[in-house]
């Protein structure tokens, strides 16, 4: 057993001990209890990532070294590593592989400007919030922050996972070398394939997943009446700064003014008054703009962000379906071929249905998670949306008032 698969088999069970029935009358054994202490290290935890060195080679940026420490919340920080971000691309990736039917968050992406852009404040700074919330989403998440993987990344000093890294590139590379087997083989009998009619493997997938079509539909209906909303308080926002830019571009006017001389003293108290509730008016917008971004916007654009995951935890499911689909369809096509060497198609065979047995209990394993995990989750989404769209009407009306105000002023 490899060292990769020791640890998902350990943390599986880990997880699976602390899933005991609490309602049935069972007594836990002596592993329940164990589990218990080692993962009470990692609940209530608080992650920390700060900006380390950047390493250079002469005067090409070669990678950033970020400072990542964790504590109990409340208490001394206990934990410090360094951690590259390709250390956080191999962390969300085993979540990925090993976890996917959880809703997993996303890490920032990666392009060809990267390394340029590190020596901007406004991208490194961006970049560091994005893997502290990434770290701390997985940190409160209610299983994966007793996955095995994230304890070495957040404790190992001892470039353990370096050698993770390179046996998960290891794996790659057989994986890839079975591939091109696999390609080859399809080469040399492309002439022989059948095509079975009516096989279409996306109608199959559609026809056969009824519940994963019904959640999908409940997040997108969520995911669009949110990014309704953040439309509408954009525009909002947009005429807010207008007006502003316009009782702004007003005063100006009055103060370069050079009229008033002659004006009646009637006149200048008016235009003094004018100026005057312009500046509380202006004053009034500011603050609710300050608000508006700082408070509510990231909140709605939170919840936007979990809803797109969570449609991610769907995509990869319905993907995984469908290769399913592609291979039995594969499959039953070698079946029906006849052939004076037969060894070629029993090759292909025995790897497709390895494959196949491997994705079908990784399928498996996801359709049980996620059956558990949506629910709860778009039950709570529902709930966030709604107080969102209730702080967004109080918030207008709060904004109606201020403007009778100042109009009766």
């Amino acid at each position: 057993m490899n060292l990769l698969e020791d640890l998902e088999n350990n943390g599986t069970q880990q997880m699976d001990l602390l899933n005991f029935d609490h309602q049935a009358n069972v007594i836990p054994n002596v592993d329940f209890y164990n589990a218990i202490v080692v993962n009470e290290f990692m609940n209530n935890r608080i992650v920390e990532v700060k900006d380390g060195e950047v390493v250079k080679e002469g005067y090409i940026t070669k990678y950033k070294l970020y400072l990542v420490r964790t504590k109990k919340q409340g208490g001394e920080w206990e934990t410090e590593v360094s951690r590259r971000f390709s250390d956080f691309e191999w962390l969300y990736q085993e979540l990925i592989n090993k976890y996917g039917g959880y809703i997993i968050p996303a890490i920032p992406e990666k392009h060809l400007l990267t390394k340029v852009n590190l020596a901007s404040y406004e991208f490194s700074e961006k970049r560091r919030k994005d893997l502290q919330q990434f770290l701390q989403r997985i940190l409160h998440h209610h299983h994966l922050r007793y996955v095995p993987e994230l304890r070495i990344f957040i404790e190992d000093k001892e470039k353990f996972i370096s050698l993770l890294k390179g046996e998960l590139e290891q794996n790659k590379t057989i994986e890839q070398k079975c591939d091109n087997l696999l390609q080859s083989v399809k080469t040399l009998w492309n002439s022989s394939t059948l095509t079975t009619k009516g096989q279409d493997p996306a109608k199959m997938f559609d026809g056969s997943e009824k519940d994963l079509t019904y959640d999908e539909t409940l997040l997108l209906s969520l995911s669009m009446k949110g990014t309704k909303l953040k439309t509408v308080v954009e525009e909002h926002v947009i005429t807010l700064r207008e007006e502003a830019k316009t009782l702004n571009d007003q005063n100006e006017a009055l103060y370069s003014w050079n009229g008033l001389g002659s004006a009646s003293e009637d006149d200048i108290s008016q235009f003094k008054q004018l100026k005057y509730n312009n500046e509380i008016r202006q004053r009034k917008i500011n603050r609710e703009i300050e608000d508006i971004d700082r408070k509510f916007i990231p909140k709605l654009q939170n919840c936007l962000f979990e809803i797109e995951w969570a449609l991610t935890a769907c995509k990869r499911r319905r993907n995984l379906q469908q290769q399913l689909l592609i291979d039995q369809q594969r499959i039953e096509q070698l079946k029906m071929q006849y052939t004076d060497n037969s060894s070629r198609r029993d090759l292909e065979m025995d790897v497709l249905k390895t494959k196949y047995q491997k994705n079908k209990d990784r399928s498996d394993k996801m359709s049980i998670i996620m059956q558990d995990e949506l629910l709860s989750f778009i039950t709570e989404m529902k709930q966030q949306l709604k107080a969102i769209i209730e702080e967004w009407r109080s918030i207008m009306k709060i904004l109606s008032k201020n403007i009778i105000e100042d109009d009766n002023e």
